[in-house]
């Protein structure tokens, strides 16, 4: 019997090796990631890209679905690529 842990492992198995993937594009671009908790004050921050001393860094929280980083990251990257 597959416990419920086992089973999300494996389904996002997939989604994990793709967010690892697209994490090495943007190194390799020079954006650096940041996985945080955004809240401040008990607002919930959106996250976002910013340029710091010509550095992109990247928030994204870390509470994000997956799937949900995934698009983030790649609605980024594409950004940054028409720049």
């Amino acid at each position: 019997m597959m416990t419920q842990e086992s089973k999300k492992e494996k389904t996002s198995s997939p989604l994990q090796a793709k967010l690892e993937s697209l994490e090495e594009t943007a190194a390799q671009k020079g954006i650096r990631i940041h996985y945080d908790r955004l809240e401040a004050a008990g607002l919930k921050l959106q996250g976002g890209i910013c340029k710091i001393r010509g550095e992109y860094h990247l928030f994204i929280d870390k509470r994000k679905p997956l799937a949900e980083k995934l698009d983030l990251l790649t609605g980024y990257l594409a950004r940054i690529a028409q720049h």
